[in-house]
């Protein structure tokens, strides 16, 4: 299979310095990351090249996941790599029978001045999966834009009402 890379860009009213941060603050992220009816705990955030944001995500059933940030410069760029996760911070696979996500997936975002606003680019891909999670992965693609649209939604929401 022909590995896809799901892309998606959004235009922000906003500068890059505040979208950037959007992404960089505890209380920021327990705004508007993730879905819109599930309510974000940020059990620990520790914004830096190395560091972790551990999450619980309250919906229809309890989640958690965590980022492992691998570059960060600000305020262009973002670079991490996403899982699910148990309560301690521990990567596990995702808790959905039969389902047979990556347990990292890369994800990059840049933030780039346009006019005035923030052309926000981001990316995500899994890496070191099983063939097997891989075409998971892509089976979801169409489900997985249409969910990062509608957090980008959030996003879109909680920087144009900062402003």
């Amino acid at each position: 299979m022909e590995n896809k890379i799901l892309k998606i860009e959004k235009l922000l009213n906003a500068t890059p310095a505040n979208v950037f941060e959007a992404f960089s603050r505890k209380e920021s992220l327990a705004k508007w990351w993730g879905p819109a009816e599930a309510s974000i705990d940020v059990l620990k955030l520790n914004f830096r090249n190395g560091g972790e944001f551990h999450y619980k995500m309250t919906g229809q059933m309890i989640y958690y996941g965590i980022f492992k940030y691998v570059e960060i410069n600000e305020p262009e760029s973002i670079v991490w790599k996403n899982s699910f996760a148990n309560s301690e911070g521990e990567i596990v696979k995702a808790p959905f029978e039969g389902f047979d996500f990556p347990k990292e997936v890369l994800n990059k975002v840049t933030f780039k001045e346009k006019a005035g606003k923030t052309l926000m680019t981001m990316t995500s891909e899994p890496i070191n999966a099983s063939e097997s999670e891989i075409n998971c992965f892509y089976s979801i693609f169409d489900n997985m834009i249409e969910g990062t649209n509608a957090m980008l939604g959030n996003l879109e929401k909680f920087v144009e009402n900062k402003g």
